[in-house]
């Protein structure tokens, strides 16, 4: 890990340090799955967190925004030839817009991972310091489905 303070620049070289140290000790621990998290935007630490994946898992929200950084992040997996899935977050703030983005994220051949609800007992779990998958969010249950199809996405793509 690393200290960077709030809105820091950030580049490319410490997300590719901190993924190749995860890669060894998942090797180290027979672990055959890394999840790296990156950053909104498509700079170099994008690029660099998804240098290497055999997955890309993109999240966005329903906003002109998330369907802008979405399809840009997309065109970057397809260029690294990475398939793709796609999370729409908070889907149901903008469902018109929602059924645009996944249309347009299917187009574009990535595949739909699932939505996530709006759901304010998030906030709640995270001021309590807890995940929201430890509580009865319904959104909990939203990402857990997520979880599943994205996990089966991962090891389809390794051939396992």
């Amino acid at each position: 890990h690393a200290r960077l303070k709030a809105a820091a620049e950030n580049s490319g070289k410490l997300v590719s340090i901190v993924r190749s140290e995860a890669r060894r000790i998942a090797e180290e621990r027979d672990r055959s799955l890394v999840i790296v998290d990156g950053p909104p935007g498509i700079g170099r630490p994008v690029i660099a967190s998804l240098t290497g994946a055999s997955l890309a898992v993109i999240v966005t929200e329903p906003t002109v925004a998330g369907e802008h950084d979405l399809m840009r992040v997309l065109d970057l997996a397809r260029h690294f030839r990475i398939p793709a899935c796609v999370c729409l977050n908070k889907w149901d703030l903008n469902t018109e817009a929602t059924e645009r983005i996944e249309q347009a994220a299917v187009s574009a051949g990535a595949e739909l991972a699932g939505r996530i609800r709006y759901d304010r007992l998030v906030t709640t779990a995270q001021m309590n310091g807890k995940a929201s998958v430890e509580t009865k969010a319904p959104a909990a249950a939203d990402i857990r489905r997520i979880w599943d199809r994205v996990v089966e996405a991962a090891y389809k793509t390794q051939g396992a």
